[in-house]
């Protein structure tokens, strides 16, 4: 008869420290996630417009040296990969901030 007691006890123990160490865990996530989200946020502008241009300005000068420039221009696709790859960077920075905007 005791052992079925103190089995209900050990259970009941369990409980409390499990909650206990998710209630930390979420209090430890919010203090990351909360200061991280607000940086990312107001950063946004700036970063994708940054981006952005970066891209534009790679693409525009591949162009302008695939047309205007008296000797070949090898690297064009290159360049042009590497510019919209910079302004596609704009994507994992969004679902970085969709990961700290969510509970």
């Amino acid at each position: 008869m005791n052992t079925v007691y103190a089995d209900h006890e050990d259970r009941g123990s369990r409980h409390w420290i499990a909650s206990a160490c998710r209630g930390i865990l979420r209090l430890t996530w919010h203090a990351i996630r909360l200061p991280s989200l607000t940086l990312l946020v107001l950063l946004q502008p700036v970063i994708c417009w940054t981006l952005s241009l970066v891209g534009l300005l790679g693409v525009l000068t591949a162009f302008f040296w695939e047309f205007f420039s008296p000797r070949p221009y090898h690297r064009f696709w290159i360049v042009v990969a590497i510019s919209v790859g910079v302004a596609m960077l704009q994507i994992p920075y969004y679902l970085l901030i969709r990961l700290f905007s969510t509970r």
